[in-house]
This record gives structure tokens, sequence and C-alpha cells, in this order.
């Protein structure tokens, strides 16, 4: 009497939620070598700052060019779940990147709704158009976001923590890859967090619209 063919769990599906379930029973999907290098430079970025700063503190960082500042974003975000607002300011960004917020912004299983608020150069913004109309599409999907074009040269970004608790990231990257040494300093200051705050709203207020569509 032949006996079964033993069950392989490799063979089954994985489970797939948010904007990845309509694709479950798709084939198979073969990583490129370009995103498992991606991969590995998200785990490098994510030892960056494996933890966030203490309040009233500041940590300087140098990113050698291995990893993008959106992969340092991403990491900081799922380290504060209770992150409540996201505002970067970025004189440009990549479709890569783009759409790692759209993975920031799929609904989380803790109860703070995440808000995010991006700035960009209105030279990048003209210079790159389909790109620019294709991020606001794809981030316009989830509620409480912003986008804006200005005349800006500012690369910032801002974690609402809470009412009383703020990050900040100064520095020279862009929210694209690059591979260049950027310099980085991580505070953790409330009164830093809303004066950067206030002038990005403001400039984002000043455009067409709360946010192109």
């Amino acid at each position: 009497m032949d006996r079964p063919a033993p069950l392989s769990f490799r063979e089954l599906p994985r489970p797939a939620f948010g904007r990845a379930a309509p694709h479950a029973d798709a084939p198979p999907r073969h990583h490129t070598r370009a995103e498992r290098r991606y991969q590995r430079a998200a785990r490098t970025a994510a030892e960056l700052l494996p933890d966030l700063p203490e309040p009233g503190t500041a940590v300087h960082c140098l990113m050698l060019g291995t990893f993008d500042l959106a992969q340092v974003i991403a990491a900081t975000v799922r380290r504060a779940p209770h992150c409540r607002h996201l505002r970067i300011a970025t004189l440009c960004y990549s479709k890569r990147n783009v759409a790692e917020l759209c993975g920031l912004l799929e609904p989380r299983p803790e109860p703070v709704p995440l808000a995010l608020t991006l700035l960009v150069s209105v030279f990048f913004k003209e210079h790159n158009k389909d790109l620019h109309e294709w991020a606001v599409a794809e981030l316009g999907q989830f509620p409480n976001v912003r986008v804006a074009a200005a005349r800006s040269h500012c690369k910032v970004a801002l974690f609402d923590l809470g009412e009383n608790d703020g990050l900040v990231f100064e520095g020279s990257a862009n929210l694209r890859t690059n591979k260049n040494r950027e310099q980085l300093v991580a505070v953790r200051d409330r009164a830093l967090h809303d004066w950067h705050a206030q002038w990005i709203d403001t400039l984002v207020s000043a455009t067409d619209g709360p946010q192109e569509r």
C-alpha cells in the first residue's frame, strides 16, 4: 500500500494583507538581485538608530551611501507605533521611496493612524511631472495625506510622537537612492519638532489645495 507523500509547508501560500491581498493567488514571486540588495540595505538602515534618542538628547550619524533615508524613516516609524504624523521635506524622491511611504500608511494594528505630509521642491515637480503625478495618485489613496511642492531645498523629517514628544531628522540626504555620504542628526525635542512643523504646514497650506490630486 502506497503511503501519501509528506505535506510540504513550503508549497502553501503565505498569508497576504492590505494592498498585497488581491495578489495572494498570483504565481510565486522571484526576487531580483536588486530587490535582495534593497532588503539588505533596509536591515542596515535599521541599525543606524537601533534605539530612539532619549528626550532632550541628539544623536549624530553618518550615512555611508549603502541605504536610503526612506529606509531609516521607515525603520523609525515601525519602532514608534505611537507616531501620529510624519512630515517630510525633501528636494526630490524616487519611485521606490514613495512605495516605502505607502507601506507605512497601510492600516496598522496599533490604534494610532498615521498622517503624512510630504513637501517637495517645485523644481523637482516641474522636471519630473509623470513621476510626481504617479506619487500623488499613489499616496492619495490613503487618508490624512498631504502632498505639496514649493521653492524649498530643505531636508527634514518630523515624527509626532505625542502631545509633548517629537523626533526630528535634519541632514543632507534626500528621499531617494544615492551612494554619497550624508550626515544626519536625530533630535528628540518637541519644541524643535513644532518649529519645523509650523513652516512646513504653512508652505503646504499656501499651495492651491490641501492636497495635490
